[in-house]
């Protein structure tokens, strides 16, 4: 294996992830989507743009998903999604819930507006890079992105006491 392609994994690997469990809200088939698109990688690496590495992989990380998701059953898709626990100091039980409240409200979202949140509100991604990612226009991500933090504002607005 190559040095450049393990700093890929190394470098890309956590965010890969990230995005595949809140799209599929399953971290063991988020484990499995996101080696299919390492594998993918593998196989295209002489092939890709070195300045393109992330946004190709985070494109095909969501396109395996995507897939995984058509796949599915409808029932299937009503699976409760799993937290998981951050590691370092222990949070407080207000803190904990409202995490676990704002992760279920990000993964009620439907697509494509909760692949925009991860790789925009959580990963961090830029506009262009999103675009990139999710095959949008740059307008697109932007319009796409405000009416799901409306939905998400909505969502959260009937939880506060």
């Amino acid at each position: 294996m190559s040095r450049e392609y393990r700093q890929w994994v190394a470098k890309y690997q956590d965010q890969a992830w990230t995005l595949a469990r809140y799209i599929l809200k399953d971290p063991s088939e988020a484990e499995d989507a996101t080696q299919e698109a390492f594998v993918k990688l593998w196989n295209h690496r002489n092939s890709i743009d070195r300045d393109r590495i992330k946004p190709w992989l985070m494109r095909v990380t969501r396109n395996h998903c995507l897939d995984r998701l058509r796949r599915r059953r409808p029932e299937q898709e009503f699976v409760e999604y799993q937290a998981v626990e951050e590691h370092g100091p222990a949070r407080n039980t207000e803190q904990r819930e409202l995490g676990l409240i704002l992760k279920r409200a990000i993964s009620a979202l439907k697509e494509p507006y909760r692949s925009l949140v991860v790789l925009r509100d959580i990963e961090q991604h830029s506009y262009e890079e999103v675009a990139g990612v999710t095959e949008l226009s740059l307008s697109q991500v932007k319009v796409y992105l405000h009416r799901a933090r409306k939905q998400l504002r909505e969502q959260l607005a009937e939880v506060r006491p």
